[in-house]
């Protein structure tokens, strides 16, 4: 399976959420593909370079990516965010760029699941809505 991590998954995990982090090595010994988005990655690096320990922090993050493939916004990305932005805009439910830019990656991707903290954002996207699913849930279905 293809599985997409949001932010709020790697923040769970790195604040120590154990079942978060014990699901997510059981995904990775499982075979499953994990991905990001590289707005993901960035996402966390605004944080570890706004911590006093910057330097640590942001090392714990990279090896927490080394873990993961990371998906590069490209121009196909791109086209896909305006497309779903402008539909979701038009529908008066602006969310936030960053999740826009997240979905996009995993629609492009063809992800089976989108592991998310916080469905609700996700769920109003055309191809995302169906996939988007909480950590809690996830384990529920494995």
């Amino acid at each position: 399976m293809k599985i997409f991590i949001d932010t709020s998954v790697i923040v769970d995990i790195e604040r120590g959420k154990e079942e978060t982090a014990g699901l997510l090595d059981h995904l990775i010994e499982q075979n499953n593909s994990i991905l990001i988005s590289s707005v993901v990655a960035s996402e966390i690096f605004t944080g570890t370079y706004l911590r006093t320990d910057y330097k640590k922090a942001t090392k714990k993050a990279k090896e927490l990516f080394a873990c993961f493939q990371i998906v590069p916004l490209d121009m196909e990305i791109a086209e896909i965010i305006g497309k779903i932005n402008a539909y979701l805009i038009a529908n008066g439910l602006p969310i936030e760029y960053q999740d826009v830019a997240i979905a996009a990656t995993f629609v492009r991707e063809k992800g089976d699941w989108l592991l998310t903290g916080n469905k609700k954002h996700f769920t109003i996207i055309p191809g995302v809505e169906k996939a988007a699913i909480t950590p809690a849930e996830l384990k529920k279905k494995m």
